[in-house]
C-alpha cells in the first residue's frame, strides 16, 4: 500500500452526536492530525429482525447519507475518511460518485468494525458476497474485532490493496456506570450481595440462552438469572420459569442498572466464528463485575480464564453451573477484585483506549504522523 501523509481524519459514526462527549475522539485531539467527527444517534430497539431491515437500514442509510455530505464538503487531500458501519459507507461511496470535489480530492477510505455472519440460505451468502465485495472495492483498510474474522473478511476482499486488521471493540462506560464507579472509588457504592445471587446474561446475538437455563436448573434455589433479550426466536418463552427470567424491550438505563444489580454477568454464544457477546462483557467489566463467557476463538482474544472472568465450554451447562457456584464463593469481591476488573477495561476496552489503538493503526499503515 503507497502511504501518505494524511492531513485530517473524519470519522462517520452513529455512535455519537456529540464528540466532545466521546472518548474514542478525545483520545486523539493531542495528535498532529485534525479529527472530525460527523455523528448522529439512529436506534435500532426493533422487537423483530424484520423491523430492522424495513425500519432501521433505511434510516440508518439516510443519517449516513447526510454525514457523508457534511464528510465531503470538509473533504481535504489526504483525509483518512472512516464509516462506523457498513451502511455509512455504502452512502459515502454513492455520494462521492455524484461530487467532483470528492472524486478529485484523494483521500483514504476505511470501514471501522465489519463483522460478516454466515447464513443458513446459501443463496443469501452468495448474494452477501457479491454485495460487499461490491462495497469493498476503493477501501483502503477494513477493522473487524478479531484476529479470528481475518481469513474469512479477505474472502469478500477482491484486491490485495485493501488491508484486513483486528482491534479489539471498545465501547463507553456510559454515565451510570460512570457516575458508580466515582461512588465506588469513594467508598459511597460498596455492591452488596443479593439473595437469591443474581445471574445476568443480555442481547441476542449468536446467544445460546437454552445451555444457561439448563445450567440454573443444576443450581440450588439461592441463585435467580435475568436474561434481557427482545427476541422471541432467540430467547423464546420456553426458557421461562423455575429461576430464570427473561426481559423484553429493556435498553438504555434500565438496561444498565440491571447491569449494576447483578452479582455475576454470564453471556453465552452460540456460534465461534464471529465476534459476538463483545458490548456485555465490556459493560460487565466497566462496572467490575465478575464474568463467564463461553469460549470461542475470538472470545477468547478478550479475557483469560480466571477466578474472575471464567471461560467456559460451548454448550456446556454442566460447566457454566460450576462456573457459577465457583464465583460465587468469591462473594462479596474484595475492593482490589473490582479494581482488577476495572482496570482491564479502562486498559484495553475502554472507548479512549480503542481509540489509542486505532490511531496507532492509522499510524502504521497511513503513515500518520
Amino acid at each position: 500500500m503507497v502511504k501518505t501523509s494524511p492531513q485530517s481524519l473524519h470519522f462517520l459514526t452513529h455512535a455519537s452526536k456529540d464528540a466532545a462527549d466521546w472518548p474514542f475522539y478525545q483520545s486523539m485531539r493531542h495528535t498532529n492530525t485534525k479529527v472530525t467527527v460527523f455523528g448522529n444517534s439512529v436506534s435500532l430497539k426493533y422487537p423483530r429482525r424484520l423491523w430492522l431491515y424495513v425500519v432501521g437500514w433505511p434510516r440508518l442509510f439516510l443519517s449516513g447519507f447526510t454525514l457523508a455530505g457534511q464528510s465531503i464538503q470538509a473533504l481535504q487531500p489526504a483525509t483518512i475518511v472512516t464509516a462506523h458501519d457498513h451502511m455509512i459507507l455504502q452512502a459515502y461511496k454513492i455520494r462521492r460518485f455524484w461530487s467532483l470535489k470528492a472524486r478529485r480530492t484523494p483521500h483514504r477510505l476505511v470501514l471501522h468494525g465489519f463483522i460478516f455472519t454466515q447464513r443458513s440460505s446459501q443463496a443469501l451468502n452468495i448474494l452477501r458476497k457479491i454485495y460487499f465485495g461490491t462495497l469493498f472495492r476503493g477501501v483502503d483498510l477494513i477493522i473487524c474485532h478479531s484476529n479470528h474474522e481475518i481469513p474469512n473478511i479477505r474472502t469478500l476482499v477482491n484486491t490485495t490493496k485493501t488491508s484486513v486488521q483486528a482491534v479489539h471493540y471498545g465501547i463507553g462506560e456510559g454515565d451510570i456506570i460512570k457516575a458508580w464507579w466515582s461512588d465506588f472509588q469513594g467508598g459511597k457504592a460498596e455492591p452488596s450481595v443479593h439473595s437469591p445471587l443474581r445471574i445476568l446474561s443480555a442481547g441476542r446475538s449468536s446467544r445460546d440462552y437454552a445451555s444457561l437455563a439448563n445450567a440454573m436448573k443444576l443450581l440450588s434455589s439461592g441463585y435467580a438469572c435475568d436474561i434481557i433479550c427482545d427476541s422471541y426466536e432467540v430467547a423464546p418463552k420456553a426458557i421461562e420459569g423455575g429461576s430464570v427470567t427473561v426481559h423484553r424491550n429493556v435498553y438504555g438505563h434500565e438496561y444498565t442498572q440491571k447491569i449494576l444489580a447483578a452479582d455475576i454477568v454470564m453471556i453465552p454464544i452460540a456460534a465461534d466464528d464471529i465476534s459476538a457477546g463483545q458490548m456485555v462483557l465490556l459493560h460487565a467489566l466497566a462496572a467490575a463485575r465478575p464474568v463467564i463467557l463461553t469460549k470461542t476463538p475470538t472470545s477468547s482474544e478478550y479475557i483469560e480464564d480466571t477466578a474472575l472472568t471464567r471461560l467456559v465450554p460451548p454448550a456446556n451447562p454442566e460447566a457454566i453451573a460450576s462456573a457459577i457456584d465457583d464465583i460465587s464463593k468469591l462473594l462479596p469481591l474484595s475492593t482490589d477484585n473490582r479494581n482488577t476488573i476495572r482496570r482491564l477495561f479502562d486498559d484495553k476496552f475502554s472507548d479512549a483506549a480503542h481509540g489509542r489503538t486505532v490511531y496507532r493503526l492509522f499510524s502504521e499503515t497511513f503513515a500518520l504522523e
